[in-house]
């Protein structure tokens, strides 16, 4: 009895405190919602007003926006708006604005037709610097006058609109009067603002005053609205206008405002109330519903308890904190026998004897569970495929990574003997074999090949063994797998990268090695001859210049196809890297049949090759040597190889050559003379030297010629014979050729800024003006220098140069001399296609080689040369110029044969970009010349 009153205390205490504090708890919650209510009720009025003003502005606003139209369109129908001069309007002098040939200044017409039909105000204002000012209006003043010549407000928020060309609607002041107002933008023609156009309307604000005067919150509070500079505007009668200007003024803390703004008029309405009395008023309507739901609550409480005594404290049979406590400890797992007793029949002891009986249960469960638990996680979450069968192979249990390996399901395995599955899928009979040796050994391990469900086939690493039963009797088979697909893979993609190339899948150096023994062993046994071949491709770098590293390798990739294609199996090709190539040819019988082999191997390379929407063409430079002719080491027999093979690239590439022993060594220090001019670009060790050209008529320089020179920093300043024969047929010549047009155009630009104006000429080798793309190259060096105009640089071809495509060097002359550059032939007479190129080379200049000139006066043959030169320029209409002038009488020659653009030695040698000013400007042309053209 003692523990049922307890708990009844436990559950009167909190109540008793909860009444004695709900009375304040109460008051408060009632006064707050009291003064909510009244808060909201002044809310309510204040959005009241703001309807009654956003009501009027809508029902006026769409009167005005058809009053606008109107306006527009009787504007529209007098004529375009413009300004035509000024005009003396009143005192002021405005901008004349018409409309067509009518001037709207005092045209009251234009206006008065528009507020006849729709009511309201009209007015039409013109721009007068950043002001307006109305010219034609039916707003009247306090006299009653039209308002004409008066401006519009510059501080107001109407103006700020118009000057930036956009309207404006809304409630504007007009002569202390509220207007709903839409002001437009004129415009002229060039889109510039002009003028004004402007449509008002007076609002009767009699209602709103009412509204406003005979509004009250509580007894003291009221409402007021202020326009947009805070003045009120409206106020309740009841309320002094001093005293609420001093509220609103001073806001103090005991008093409430609610304020709404009115952005279509400018305007605020705010409700205020003293805050003292919304309390007063609270706690007096407060009192009454928290003494009701005291005396209700007092009366509850008695019920509750009595119904507790009855319906739940006897039941339980015990302090309900006791049972309570006891079912939170069987819940949280604490079943332990602590002496506690019940009444029978009573709910605490049928709690007590469910534990005892959960006690006894669980200690049977939790035994049993760990073992299974134990199994079905290593079962269930192993990675390795597991099946288990009975005595007969079949089986009963598989996990599942035995269905995701084999791609068979549970239900679809179940039954199945492994065979049956796809085990050891290559030899039925070997796993016969392999239960055999598990029923002997009691286990088998090994590599099998297995079949999924889906047909493809996978190497497993396969474990079997066997389970017995008490007697010894094979109980089961089980069997762990795993699938060592991906890891054989794995090791054959290591030893595939290991010695092929991953681009083209051609062996490389390491696998070419391997071969290059094994093939010397075959010849030395049969033989045979064995030809070790290296080749390097001519023209691949402009390739991945233009189209890119990508189209680079789809090249390498087609050529590689081609080049096995082309071959026998027996032979080999190897990728050395970038565009080198290493070949074996094995069981050859000659070296004609070498020879024959190589030439078609060239001639499938030369085949064009389609990159996307491009089609490319690559020759190759091939060098090779025969074994055992040459009896070297194998990295010898590749190094020989590959000496040929640059040989044949300095003898004009796209050739096939042979390793020559006796010139080894000169080809050594050729190629590293090759070697050293390609370092000097890099270096920045090339210079340009000028050499002047000048006209003998006209007694002034005429142009120059860009001459390049190797400044060693060893031997000092080489001239071009040292080193550009050495170059001249390889691919290097091209990027040292754009350098030289680069130098020049940036000295032309130099020259330009300093006033001299005349013509760069540079000269251009054969195996860079072949190039496909030297058009796009030449536009990408022009436009560094925009300030360079093209015709200012001169291309020279020297004529000696052997042209293959002589039609297409052709196509790219004219295509660069539509961009303004122009050619010329130089060294013309000393080649074997004068005439030819002469004929189909589109150049406007021949220059007579400097040979024929500097001893025509002493051998009739050379003089015959350069006037038979001369004759040709004027029939193919050419220009000419004659090089190596070195004496006046030189000259005198040359103009009677009518040759004036000269120059040489006699005129000036080439001289460095910086001396070339001071020599311009101190030039004097020789006497006996003038005195020639008398």
């Amino acid at each position: 009895m003692q523990k049922k009153i307890s708990t009844i205390w436990r559950f009167l205490l909190p109540v008793l405190v909860l009444l004695a504090v709900a009375p304040f708890v109460l008051t408060g919650q009632q006064a707050s919602q009291q003064l909510d209510n009244i808060h909201a009720g002044a809310s309510e009025q204040a959005h009241t007003l703001v309807r009654l003003l956003d009501v009027t502005e809508e029902l006026v606003s769409e009167q005005a926006n058809a009053a606008m139209r109107l306006l527009k369109q009787r504007s529209q129908e007098l004529g375009k708006v413009h300004i035509d001069g000024l005009v003396q309007f009143q005192t002021m002098t405005l901008p004349n604005l018409k409309m067509g040939e009518t001037e709207v200044a005092g045209h009251f017409n234009l206006v008065d037709g528009v507020s006849d039909l729709f009511g309201g105000t009209a007015t039409m204002f013109v721009r007068s610097g950043d002001g307006f000012v109305r010219i034609a209006t039916n707003v009247k003043q306090y006299d009653g006058a039209r308002a004409v010549g008066t401006v519009l407000n510059p501080k107001g928020k109407v103006i700020g609109a118009l000057l930036a060309g956009k309207e404006y609607h809304g409630v504007v002041d007009i002569l202390g009067q509220p207007y709903i107002t839409r002001y437009d933008p004129v415009f002229d023609e060039n889109g510039q603002v002009i003028g004004a156009y402007y449509i008002g309307y007076k609002v009767d604000i009699k209602i709103l005053r009412d509204t406003v005067e005979n509004m009250r919150q509580l007894t003291t509070g009221f409402a007021v609205i202020l326009d947009e500079t805070n003045n009120v505007r409206f106020l309740s009668s009841h309320v002094d206008h001093a005293k609420a200007e001093k509220l609103l003024k001073s806001r103090p803390g005991n008093w409430e405002f609610v304020t709404e703004s009115v952005p279509t008029w400018g305007f605020k309405v705010v409700v205020a109330y003293p805050i003292s009395e919304a309390r007063a008023v609270s706690l007096a309507n407060a009192w009454f519903v928290v003494f009701a739901g005291i005396l209700l609550g007092t009366l509850l409480i008695f019920i509750i308890l009595w119904q507790l005594r009855r319906l739940i404290l006897n039941p339980i049979g015990g302090d309900p904190a006791l049972a309570i406590d006891v079912v939170k400890r069987i819940a949280a797992g604490d079943l332990a026998q602590d002496g506690l007793n019940a009444k029978p029949d009573t709910l605490m002891a049928s709690v007590l004897e469910m534990r005892q009986k959960l006690r006894e249960s669980i200690d049977t469960l939790q035994l049993n569970a760990e073992r299974m638990r134990l199994s079905a996680s290593v079962f269930d979450h192993a990675h390795d495929g597991i099946f288990i069968t009975d005595a007969n192979a079949n089986i009963v249990e598989v996990n599942y990574a035995f269905t995701q390996i084999t791609g068979y399901s549970r239900e679809e395995a179940l039954g199945h003997v492994p065979q049956a599955l796809g085990f050891v899928t290559y030899d039925d009979s070997l796993l016969d074999l392999l239960w055999l040796q598990a029923e002997s050994n009691s286990e088998w391990r090994g590599e099998t090949w297995n079949r999924r469900m889906n047909g493809d086939v996978y190497a497993a690493w396969l474990d079997i063994f066997c389970v017995r039963d008490e007697a010894n009797h094979i109980k089961n088979f089980v069997g762990l797998f795993s699938d060592i697909t991906q890891a054989k893979e794995q090791q054959q993609n290591l030893e595939r990268m290991a010695y092929h190339d991953p681009l083209t899948q051609l062996p490389n150096r390491a696998l070419l090695s391997d071969r290059l023994q094994q093939a010397l062993a075959r010849a030395e046994r049969s033989g045979e001859l064995l030809a070790v071949c290296c080749l390097d491709l001519d023209g691949f770098k402009p390739v991945n210049d233009t189209l890119g590293h990508e189209a680079g390798d789809y090249l390498l990739v087609q050529l590689a196809v081609r080049m096995s294609a082309c071959l026998r199996d027996s032979d080999t090709v190897a990728r050395l890297g970038g565009d080198e190539f290493a070949v074996l040819l094995c069981g050859l019988q000659s070296v004609d049949e070498c020879t024959q082999t190589l030439e078609r191997l060239l001639s499938v390379i030369k085949t064009p090759y389609s990159l996307g929407d491009k089609t490319v063409t690559v020759s190759s430079s091939i060098g090779y040597t025969i074994f055992p002719d040459d009896g070297c080491e194998p990295d010898t027999l590749l190094r020989h190889a590959d000496h040929a093979m640059y040989q044949a690239k300095l003898n004009g590439g796209s050739r096939v050559q042979q390793f020559d022993s006796h010139h080894d060594r000169q080809f050594r220090g050729l190629r590293q003379d090759r070697e050293r001019v390609e370092a000097a670009l890099p270096n920045d060790e090339f210079r340009l030297h000028y050499q002047p050209k000048v006209d003998l008529r006209q007694g002034k320089v005429v142009g120059m010629e860009a001459l390049i020179r190797w400044e060693h920093p060893e031997l000092g300043l080489r001239g071009p014979i040292t080193f550009l024969p050495i170059i001249e047929d390889t691919d290097f010549s091209i990027p040292l050729g754009e350098w030289v047009i680069r130098e020049a155009l940036g000295q032309i630009k130099i020259w330009q800024a300093a006033g001299l104006d005349f013509q760069v000429s540079v000269n251009i080798a054969a195996r860079h003006i072949v190039q496909s793309n030297f058009t796009e190259r030449l536009i990408l060096l022009l436009a560094e220098f925009p300030e360079v105009e093209p015709r200012k640089l001169e291309l020279e071809i020297t004529e000696t140069a052997a042209i293959e495509d002589v039609s297409g060097v052709a196509n790219t002359i004219n295509s660069c001399k539509q961009l303004g550059v122009s050619f010329a032939l130089d060294d013309f007479g000393v080649g074997y296609s004068s005439l030819t190129y002469l004929r189909r080379l589109p150049v406007e200049t021949i220059k007579i080689d400097q040979s024929f000139v500097r001893d025509m006066l002493q051998d009739v043959d050379d003089l015959a040369v350069v006037a038979g030169v001369i004759s040709l320029s004027r029939d193919f209409k050419r220009k000419v110029v004659a090089e190596g002038v070195e004496t006046s009488e030189q000259g005198v020659w040359l103009l009677r044969m009518g040759c004036s653009v000269v120059q040489g030695y006699g005129i000036a040698r080439p001289m460095h970009a910086d001396a070339v000013l001071n020599w311009v400007e101190a030039y004097q042309q020789d006497p006996s010349w003038t005195q020639g053209l008398v």
